[in-house]
């Protein structure tokens, strides 16, 4: 949007009356109008009305129809109301919300006019609102239940606004695609803004919802990297890129840009739609998610305060115009419709364009958008230039010499029209606007004469002709007369420089921009001359805040710039943050700090903070930080809950006894039988578990940290104890040795016969089986046995040892406790020791 002209005096247009026109392009052109009710009800809107010099082409009619039909039902805070669609004196009107704000072009352009820093956080918000418009109008139904299928086919930063008050809008939906709609699109015609097309759209295939995400794309990667997309040399070079997807990644230019985000970009320009999102919906949560997993949160609030931080000049001189609208005495124009005629239409001030942006701003073909279809191989318009599209020639762009120069009306010329002075209240004498000519009696076109070299759509004055000749000195006055006239306009249009005089405290070390280009760096005053015209001056000082300032300069004319620097406050503090336990982590902004005592958060911001306390075995917390400028020592302090858990035992085979310890202490804490759920444990404490087997399986112990896990599991499957058979010994047979022949021996001598020794008893057989052994001891003691570990705490129940003479000890470093045992067991045999 650009700084608007106001219309000489109010034009009455069927219940409406006409205060300033908004815009014109090629087929429309949309005022700033005023409405009446009952009871002295008032209403400013905006009345979007047909050209007269396309009045009568029934295919534009049927379209700028469409658009009300379809706007008109859709009923969104995101998308701009429709409230009338009517015809006066055979001209069809729209009538229309009026939104005081900023498209998103003028957003860009300013952006990259003054240098500013690209806040990630207020375009996410922005898109994730257009997409949320989107979304209604692509899944709108009619009344029947039918899926209307409607495609905007325009998504571009002309088309969407962001109002002074935070709220974005989408408008515009003359081309957009409807199934059911009147006019239809035909094979070959292009619709919408070139640069700001689909693949699908540039090369004439059928487009859905998703050719809009493309576009919508498009618009969400200029404005996080200030540089055009898809923009050629010519508009067929520009329609090559779209259809090649031609494009680098948007962190080249913005290096700031997170991975997360440029994925999301990236996926919303895949060339074929499947490979997109597939709704705005989802393109909406992916950018939400983003901005939650980096910790940004923005509201409509935070919009609004950076549309009236940045436009506040705008904003005055906009409530200083409602002013003047309100000071008019318009009556209620309900007795009559009358047409804008065309002496009407010549005393309203075309609208001013935006100055280009160096290359990158948007081209005369972008400013409107086409939504007039023609047959295919003819012209059609687009607003500022006529485009011929057909199988021969691709886009062949042809410049309208029709369009009107343009005017901007100053605040001083607002002055001068309203005759009352912004700065002063509204005298007793209410100003009264010069008397308002019925329609009929406007001034009419005089005929077309021959030999008139008037220009189409002019007035030709009346002509009054001397009969008396002419003499010298009437002919000298004359040349004298053309001579100052031409003396005093090149006086008036010699774009005399205007001189700035800078001076600034402090004056060392002073940065001047001027348009977004440094003219000086180095001390105050400095002089500088600059054109006529509007300028950006923009102050910069190390360790102070810039100074911005935009206004128009008059030729000739010395303007003093006294500016002081305020110097830059610190954006955040140190916050000292002490938990319980001492070893907890704190987390700020996805950075976490670990160890124990106190951790320091450096450098906070100012404002609102969630930081997460958490620590294994504790209820993790959220507690929130306000940190104030000029907090001295902040400090937070958190106590965390221990964590409640639910233990659960089982074992296999089932049955199992067992007890459960205090890691660090040795305290018995539960016991029982499994399977078993211990209930109401605290989970900041490690404990160690032991399991007594049945008979037959190996004993099992194992120790528990503490966790966040609320319902931990412990499962345990014994293991049998192996036992080794003895091997079976081998039995040989005795083989009986062959008789030898029998010898004859003489009897030999009687020997006397000495006793046989008593055979030594035999040594009696080691006992054989097994024992079990319970112990138990106050204080509790860990138990050893003929000297190793046996791992266990007392009470030690049934435990199951070899039938034999043993040793066991009684240990307890804590309390100083060593008592040593003996016991014999036979198998089979229970015995206890217990220690007082």
């Amino acid at each position: 949007m650009s700084e608007l002209g106001i219309l000489p005096q109010p034009i009455p247009f069927g219940k409406y009356y006409l205060l300033e026109r908004v815009n014109v392009g090629g087929m429309a052109e949309i005022f700033k109008a005023k409405a009446f009710g009952v009871e002295g009800f008032e209403r400013l809107l905006a009345v979007k009305k047909i050209l007269s010099s396309i009045a009568e082409d029934e295919s534009f009619i049927n379209m700028f129809i469409d658009e009300a039909k379809i706007s008109g039902g859709l009923n969104h805070p995101n998308i701009a109301q429709i409230f009338d669609l009517g015809k006066v004196n055979d001209s069809y009107f729209i009538a229309l919300e009026y939104i005081s704000g900023k498209d998103l072009k003028t957003i860009f352009e300013r952006a990259r006019r003054i240098g500013e820093k690209v806040s990630i956080p207020r375009i996410c918000h922005t898109i994730m609102k257009t997409c949320d418009g989107l979304g209604h109008a692509h899944n709108k139904r009619d009344a029947q239940g039918n899926e209307m299928k409607i495609v905007h086919r325009d998504v571009s930063p002309q088309n969407i606004l962001l109002s002074y008050e935070g709220e974005v809008k989408i408008i515009d939906f003359g081309i957009a695609k409807a199934q059911g709609k009147n006019s239809q699109t035909q094979v070959g015609i292009l619709k919408g803004k070139f640069s700001y097309m689909s693949p699908e759209q540039v090369r004439g295939l059928h487009v859905d919802h998703r050719s809009d995400i493309f576009s919508l794309g498009i618009v969400l990667y200029e404005l996080l990297t200030l540089e055009r997309l898809f923009l050629g040399e010519s508009d067929f070079d520009t329609l090559e890129k779209i259809r090649k997807v031609e494009m680098s990644p948007p962190s080249l230019y913005n290096p700031h840009i997170p991975k997360e985000l440029e994925d999301i970009v990236l996926k919303s320009l895949a060339k074929s739609p499947d490979d997109r999102y597939q709704d705005t919906a989802e393109l909406a949560d992916a950018l939400e998610q983003f901005l939650r997993n980096h910790n940004h949160y923005y509201t409509r609030k935070d919009l609004a305060v950076y549309m009236k931080d940045s436009f506040s000049a705008d904003i005055e001189f906009e409530n200083k115009k409602v002013e003047y609208y309100r000071s008019l005495n318009l009556r209620d124009p309900t007795d009559a419709y009358p047409a804008v005629t065309p002496a009407m239409a010549a005393a309203a001030p075309p609208v001013s364009a935006p100055a280009p942006g160096g290359g990158l701003s948007w081209g005369d073909d972008e400013l409107d958008t086409q939504i007039f279809d023609r047959e295919l191989d003819e012209s059609f318009d687009i607003g500022d230039a006529d485009i011929v599209y057909s199988k021969e020639s691709p886009a062949v762009v042809v410049e309208d010499e029709d369009d009107p120069p343009t005017v901007e009306f100053s605040r001083a010329d607002l002055q001068g029209m309203s005759g009352m002075s912004f700065e002063d209240e509204p005298s007793d004498a209410r100003y009264t606007p010069n008397k308002r000519m019925p329609t009929a009696a406007m001034p009419a076109i005089e005929p077309r004469r021959e030999a008139s070299h008037t220009q189409p759509g002019t007035l030709a004055a009346p002509v009054a002709v001397s009969k008396k000749k002419s003499s010298v000195p009437v002919i000298l006055m004359v040349s004298l007369i053309v001579i100052a006239l031409g003396v005093g306009i090149i006086y008036l249009m010699w774009p005399w420089e205007a001189q700035l005089n800078v001076k600034t405290t402090p004056s060392e070390s002073i940065t001047v921009v001027v348009d977004g280009q440094e003219v000086f760096a180095g001390a105050t005053p400095y002089t500088h001359k600059v054109k006529p015209g509007e300028h950006t001056v923009k102050l910069m000082a190390e360790g102070f805040e810039p100074i911005v300032i935009e206004r128009a300069f008059k030729r000739k004319t010395s303007y003093d710039i006294s500016k002081t620097f305020t110097p830059i406050k610190p954006k955040g503090a140190d916050v000292m943050v002490a938990t319980v336990p001492a070893d907890a982590k704190v987390t700020l902004n996805g950075k976490t700090l670990t160890g124990p005592g106190k951790k320091k958060l450096e450098g906070v911001a100012f404002g609102t903070h969630d930081v997460v306390i958490s620590s294994p075995g504790y209820v993790s917390k959220t507690q929130p930080l306000v940190l104030k400028e000029g907090d001295k020592d902040p400090r937070m302090e958190v106590t965390l809950e221990p964590l409640q858990v639910a233990l659960k035992v089982s074992s296999t085979p089932s049955r199992a006894r067992f007890t459960l310890y205090k890691k660090d202490t040795g305290d018995r804490v539960a016991s029982g039988r499994t399977p078993e759920t211990l209930k109401a444990v605290p989970g900041n404490v490690a404990y160690k578990l032991v399991l007594d087997p049945p008979r037959g399986y190996q004993p099992y112990e194992v120790v528990l940290e503490p966790g966040d896990d609320a319902s931990p599991v412990q499962e345990v499957t014994f293991a049998k104890i192996e036992s080794k058979k003895p091997d079976k010994p081998v039995t040989v047979a005795a083989v009986k040795p062959r008789p030898k022949p029998a010898v004859v021996k003489p009897k030999p001598k009687p020997v006397a016969v000495k006793p046989k020794p008593k055979p030594k008893p035999k040594p009696k057989p080691e006992a054989v089986g097994t024992g079990l052994l319970t112990v138990a001891s106050k204080p509790v003691a860990r138990v050893y046995i003929d000297g190793k570990d046996t791992g266990r705490f007392t009470p030690l129940v049934k435990f199951r040892v070899s039938a034999k003479k043993h040793k066991v000890e009684l240990v307890n470093k804590k309390f100083n406790l060593k008592k040593t045992y003996y016991i014999s067991l036979k198998n089979g045999e229970t015995k206890r020791i217990v220690n007082r």
